[in-house]
């Protein structure tokens, strides 16, 4: 049986997510709170395997009760169901502990699927979040470094293996200006050589 409790300040919602759980196959809500002080003092005591959390309570951010309480519950999964879905209330959140996140709407359908998920060591999450945090994930692993375009040219074609002769040939330009860019290339990726230039690029996703 995996044990449940819901924290929600809109009653609608606390009490639908309820009825839901109350028909689902070895699922049971263990609790239901209105606001972050009654949640972490309820959760603190019922221990249980997952905990649905909502990010705007009346009397602090769910986030917080999140971090609160995984220090406290290392093995409690906390997913949170929540409107926002801007960047910083994502990563906050798994920050601070969550294994989940989900909007909320999410079908209560699936939300019976993403609580099984978590107890199984998932990261259950609405596609829409999803899709955020690879985006953010990519542009973390894929740093500009503040290259120019012409900057991001020659690198290109440096590691495609060509000579700064050629490099000048085909970008139309002097021997001494590509020289030029890649010294400015060099300073920006923090590499002293060629090689460094060209493996910082290759791992980093850079061209």
């Amino acid at each position: 049986m995996i044990t449940v409790t819901i924290t929600d300040d809109k009653r609608d919602i606390r009490d639908g997510i309820q009825i839901m759980l109350e028909k689902a196959d070895n699922i049971e809500c263990i609790g239901v709170f209105e606001d972050g002080a009654s949640s972490i003092k309820g959760n603190l005591e019922l221990k249980p395997d997952v905990a649905l959390m909502d990010i705007g309570l009346p009397d602090m951010s769910g986030i917080e009760c999140v971090r609160v309480l995984k220090q406290a519950l290392p093995e409690l999964d906390l997913i949170m169901l929540t409107v926002k879905s801007d960047d910083e209330s994502i990563f906050k959140s798994l920050k601070a502990g969550a294994c989940g996140y989900l909007t909320k709407n999410v079908f209560l359908s699936k939300l019976e699927s993403a609580i099984r998920e978590a107890r199984a060591g998932g990261a259950p999450m609405s596609s829409v979040i999803a899709r955020r945090v690879v985006s953010s994930f990519n542009s973390f692993k894929n740093p500009t470094y503040d290259l120019t375009e012409r900057e991001q040219e020659v690198l290109t074609q440096l590691c495609q293996g060509k000579s700064y002769k050629v490099i000048a040939e085909t970008l139309f330009v002097s021997t001494n200006t590509v020289n030029y860019h890649l010294k400015n290339i060099y300073s920006k990726l923090h590499v002293n050589s060629k090689a460094e230039a060209i493996v910082k690029a290759s791992d980093e996703g850079i061209v």
